[in-house]
């Protein structure tokens, strides 16, 4: 398998593959990220724990050329360049993985691959399979492996093949959706690190430790509700069906239903202790989550107000 990215995210992916008994192999695009792993271990704590040995790409044409399924796992604002950078050495037959995809980047990918006359399946994510940071150069910690999230495929009648690929590789947490759109509308991770960015943003300008889920209060969380209904909302217009911000805590943290919000992230700070919320304005609350998830549902609410006549608070 290949892995675009460096990051938490997708250094867990590897470990989880190469624990799963697959092979793995990553690519940084920046070359900075993976100098130190090239001669030693990838240390795994948290949820998934172990020492692995991790295959560092110098190139996309070397990620890509022997790899069946490649794994789109960069945040947001990196999508479009890393997908220029290997769609030159796709091949029929072949998979990409959208891990999450934002602003319907497996759109974009899909679209180019076909305009070369690759026939290859993209799968888009609605979020990460799991939680994960990196705590040092050679390390990371996973917070959490989520027991469910939904992926679309495109084309959309590869949707079988695509699940059953997914679930080989990460196990039985998949739920196909029919429209890509159920996608691009069920990413909660915008509305909610939209809300915790402005109600801690004194805290992240000034570069203050905060702990995120101890940031997330009652109000706060009010305010990631009501930006979770017109959401909600949104999605209804278009007619599909998405999961609500309640539904996504439960399972990504293994709660039972009936728990507010608050109630909930109270209980992962007090099982966590963590992880820290962001101290820099760079951070991908701010440089990911709003240009490439909270503008395209603003823009998407603009092309139904267009079609129908029909107002949005957007």
């Amino acid at each position: 398998m290949g892995i675009v990215g460096c990051g938490g995210v997708a250094l867990g992916y590897a470990a989880f593959l190469l624990k799963g008994g697959h092979q793995a192999i990553v690519w940084s695009p920046s070359g900075a990220s993976a100098r130190s792993l090239v001669d030693q271990d990838l240390t795994v704590s948290g949820t998934l724990e172990g020492s692995f040995r991790i295959r560092v790409a110098q190139s996309p044409e070397e990620l890509v050329s022997d790899a069946e399924v490649v794994i789109i796992a960069v945040p947001g604002y990196g999508h479009r360049s890393v997908m220029d950078a290997v769609i030159p050495f796709a091949r029929g037959g072949q998979s990409f993985i959208v891990s999450a995809q934002l602003s319907l980047s497996g759109v974009y990918l899909q679209r180019h691959l076909t305009a070369r006359g690759i026939q290859a399946d993209v799968l888009a994510w609605a979020t990460t399979v799991l939680m994960g940071r990196r705590t040092g150069s050679s390390s990371v910690a996973i917070g959490g492996i989520r027991s469910m999230l939904e992926i679309a495929a495109l084309p959309a009648e590869a949707g079988e093949r695509c699940l059953n690929l997914c679930r080989v590789l990460f196990g039985d947490r998949f739920r196909l959706v029919p429209d890509i759109f159920a996608i691009a509308l069920g990413n909660l991770n915008p509305p909610i690190h939209l809300a915790s960015a402005l109600c801690n943003f004194t805290r992240i300008e000034k570069g203050e430790y905060w702990a995120n889920y101890d940031g997330i209060t009652p109000s706060v969380a009010r305010l990631i509700e009501a930006l979770d209904q017109e959401r909600l909302e949104l999605a209804k217009a278009y007619r599909v069906k998405v999961r609500t911000v309640q539904e996504h805590y439960c399972l990504s943290f293994g709660f039972d239903e009936g728990c507010s919000i608050a109630e909930m992230a109270a209980m992962v700070h007090t099982k966590r202790q963590g992880p820290p919320g962001p101290t820099s304005l760079s951070t991908r609350f701010v440089t990911e989550d709003v240009p490439f998830g909270i503008v395209p549902l603003v823009e998407l609410a603009h092309l139904m107000h267009e079609t129908t006549g029909k107002g949005w608070r957007m």
